[in-house]
This record gives structure tokens, C-alpha cells and sequence, in this order.
């Protein structure tokens, strides 16, 4: 009788512990992808979100291969498909929402002398309004959740004390960075009465293809140099920064709500 117990007891244990749920815009690739992989990996329900899945190649393959996994369309400028997502996970907890999607935008666009409008509207929105508006439309599921987390991946690029010299090479980047913290600082301290812990991640150097971009590849070049030479610069893999943000996820607390750290947990400066 005390092992048919036992059984129970641990079968009801593994149970509620795959009822997790995290929810990951920009799940297509890089960052996102990986933050997929390791939560699927892990018995996490995972609701796994791309502007067009359909086109996604990685994406659905582990999704085929992982039925924890849920892929759903959402570009979160779209506040209609924003809107439509969260109706239709209503009465749905979700423990972690992951604000990871975001852009670094054609360096040639935004340089110096030739600064484009359209470009920086479309960062912004992107990479400021979208989380904000994310977190919104999810913060009651977060709050009916365990965990009640809500992360945002940020940039060292902004940080403002980490800026030194003229123009940088993607300023608006950095200026959208610099306005997702503030963003998200000012929504860490209104969930905070819910019991909603926020983190501003800066995840590090991460080979991706934005990292790429960054070193002043074009899109199409960093997509086809998956073996660029960072010039003496070594990036850290997806695999070990989003391990080490889950860390740092996982002793999230209200406590430390809306600080801005690193991916290994150090506290950036602002």
C-alpha cells in the first residue's frame, strides 16, 4: 500500500510540475528558440510565439518533435494579434512571460547624417510599445500563475552609462533599449501589489544573428556567416546564456523587481 502511494504521490508531483507554463515571443530563432528548447526540455508547458511560424523551420520541428510545445503567430506591433492571443489563453496561468522579440535594424539606416524615421518608428515600436504592450494583455495570466515572472531581454547597449564616444554604431538600438528599461521599470513597480516580479535581462554577447549585425553585417550576410570571426571577441553560445538567465529567472523575486541585470546576474548599470 505505502509503494502505491508513493507512486501516486510522484506521479502527481511530475504533474504539477509540467503544468508550468512559459509564453516566448521571438521564439523563430537565436535566444528565443533556445529559451524553447531548454523550457520544453524541462516538462514546461510552452506557448512558443513568431511573426510568421509558418516560415519557421527550426521552430516546427521541435515543436513536432515536443508536444508541450504550442506554436502561435504573433508580431507584437500587431495589437489586434496581441488582443487575439490573449483571448484565446484566457483562464490560462502562465508563470513566465518572456518579452524576447525584438530588432537591431539596417546599421546603414540609422547612421549619422542619414537618419531614417521610418526605421526608428518601426525599432520602437518593436522593441519599446511591443513588450509593453505584451505584458499588458498577459500580466492577468502571469498573476494567476506560481511564479507570476515577467522578463524582458534587454541590451548592454542600454545601459547610458555604458556609453562612451560618439554615435554608436546602431543608435537606435541603443535608444530603444534604454527606453524598454525604463519601460519596463515603470511596469515592475505598478505589478508589483500583484505579486508580478519583472526582469530586465541583458543576456551578453550571444552568437546570433543580431550579434552579427552588430560587428556591421547586413541581414542576409549574418544569416549565411553562422561562422563569423568576432575578431577576437568570443560570444557565448545561446545554449549557456539562456541556461544562466534561467538562473537568474528562477530566484527572481518582488524583491528585485525591475533591476537590471545580466545574464549571470550582476547588476548592470543604468
Amino acid at each position: 500500500m505505502k509503494k502505491i502511494i508513493l507512486a501516486a504521490l510522484i506521479g502527481l508531483t511530475s504533474a504539477s510540475a509540467s503544468a508550468s507554463t512559459v509564453l516566448v515571443t521571438g521564439s523563430n530563432r537565436g535566444i528565443g528558440l533556445e529559451f524553447v528548447k531548454q523550457y520544453a526540455a524541462d516538462g514546461w508547458d510552452v506557448i512558443a510565439t513568431s511573426r510568421s511560424p509558418g516560415d519557421d523551420a527550426d521552430l516546427q520541428a521541435l515543436a513536432a518533435a515536443n508536444t508541450n510545445i504550442s506554436v502561435e503567430q504573433l508580431d507584437v506591433t500587431d495589437l489586434a494579434e496581441i488582443a487575439a492571443l490573449a483571448s484565446k489563453y484566457e483562464g490560462t496561468p502562465i508563470d513566465i512571460a518572456i518579452n524576447n522579440a525584438g530588432m537591431i535594424g539596417d546599421r546603414k539606416r540609422q547612421t549619422w547624417g542619414d537618419l531614417n524615421r521610418d526605421l526608428f518608428e518601426q525599432m520602437m515600436a518593436v522593441n519599446v510599445f511591443g513588450p509593453l504592450k505584451v505584458t499588458e494583455a498577459f500580466a492577468p495570466h502571469v498573476g494567476a500563475s506560481e511564479e507570476k515572472k515577467v522578463v524582458v531581454i534587454s541590451s548592454v547597449s542600454g545601459s547610458i552609462a555604458s556609453v562612451r564616444g560618439g554615435m554608436p554604431g546602431a543608435p537606435y538600438y541603443s535608444i530603444s533599449k534604454a527606453a524598454v528599461n525604463m519601460a519596463m521599470r515603470g511596469t515592475a513597480m505598478g505589478l508589483k501589489e500583484q505579486g508580478i516580479a519583472v526582469a530586465i535581462l541583458h543576456p551578453g554577447g550571444v552568437d546570433t544573428r543580431m550579434l552579427r549585425q552588430a560587428f556591421g553585417l547586413s541581414k542576409a550576410e549574418a544569416e549565411a556567416n553562422e561562422d563569423f570571426d568576432y575578431r577576437g571577441f568570443s560570444p557565448l553560445t545561446t545554449e549557456d546564456s539562456v541556461a544562466q538567465m534561467r538562473d537568474v529567472i528562477a530566484g527572481l523575486s518582488v524583491e528585485r523587481s525591475g533591476d537590471f541585470v545580466q545574464y549571470d546576474g550582476t547588476e548592470m548599470p543604468w
